[in-house]
């Protein structure tokens, strides 16, 4: 009788621990340092330059991730007009330029075509946002 007691006692706290576990889990929520939502920047090129789908002559424009922080939409200066909306992927921002202002950051491309956007980051955010353009593009750039 006191092996099964034993044993009893071991399943107990096997279960009593198993539970601790699963409810610090369900509890506790994901770590995120920041949000990336509602991030905006304001940048003006002398220049045209390109976001997946779209060349935008030079001039200023507003940078805005959504609620979704998968996407970000690219206005005119006063937000009357949509240029573009891009998919985008969180992306650390270079250590060197932890203490920037925001900016954007280039790809460089052939002398006879925009320089493409590849991401842009915000001050005092550890993150930013790279755009995602397609294979074929990205493909073609390389070759």
């Amino acid at each position: 009788m006191s092996n099964a007691i034993r044993v009893s006692r071991l399943v107990n706290l096997a279960a009593l621990a198993a539970l601790g576990v699963a409810s610090v889990m369900f509890v506790s929520s994901p770590l995120r340092a920041e949000t990336m939502a509602g991030v905006e920047a304001t940048v003006t090129f002398d220049h045209p330059v390109e976001v997946p789908g779209k060349v935008l002559p030079a001039g200023t424009y507003l940078f805005k991730s959504l609620d979704s922080e998968e996407i970000v939409q690219v206005f005119s200066a006063d937000q009357k007009h949509l240029f573009a909306t891009v998919s985008v992927i969180p992306a650390d921002r270079p250590a060197q330029d932890t203490d920037n202002d925001s900016f954007i950051q280039l790809n460089k491309t052939r002398a006879d075509a925009p320089q493409e956007i590849d991401g842009f980051f915000v001050s005092g955010r550890t993150t930013g946002f790279q755009f995602v353009y397609p294979l074929a593009q990205v493909h073609h750039r390389r070759g």
